[in-house]
């Protein structure tokens, strides 16, 4: 089948299928799995039947993405609250939700980890004149509270 022939619509078991293996890869959000399922062309009301099917499993959960999310952001990307927060609101998490994932992140880690990226934009801007500007840029950026920033410095 060439990429420019339509392809035939999914039955809704396909399309439960799929939607396990979409929702078992990685955690999900809600608005994630609402816009997969849009893009399968199903009737509105085999859509939503999924999306109920996919709840009550248990394959997607808000609180268990954000959880996972905010760790998953701050420890390999490096994202401060900031960042963290304006991500999961993007991601439509009710915002009890977003509070309870940035409370889950240890403030001592938080702060080592300012320390740590402080030290190494320091390294690398050594030579310019305006080596404090672009260091605390970059952490504001990267979503660290800019009164921390400040006070690092």
């Amino acid at each position: 089948m060439s990429k420019f022939q339509k392809q035939k619509p999914l039955t809704p078991d396909e399309a439960l299928q799929k939607m396990e293996r979409f929702c078992a890869y990685r955690e999900r959000c809600p608005k994630e799995v609402r816009s997969k399922l849009a893009s399968f062309e199903l009737s509105n009301v085999d859509a939503e039947q999924i999306y109920q099917v996919l709840q009550t499993d248990k394959f997607f959960n808000e609180e268990r993405f954000a959880m996972a999310f905010a760790g998953g952001k701050f420890r390999y990307n490096h994202w401060g609250r900031v960042r963290i927060r304006l991500e999961l609101k993007m991601r439509g998490i009710r915002p009890t939700l977003v509070s309870q994932a940035l409370e889950s992140i240890d403030q001592d880690e938080y702060e080592i980890l300012i320390q740590k990226l402080l030290d190494k934009k320091r390294e690398q801007y050594a030579n310019d004149d305006n080596a404090r500007e672009k260091t605390a840029a970059s952490l504001i950026r990267a979503g660290f509270e800019m009164e921390l920033v400040f006070r690092f410095l």
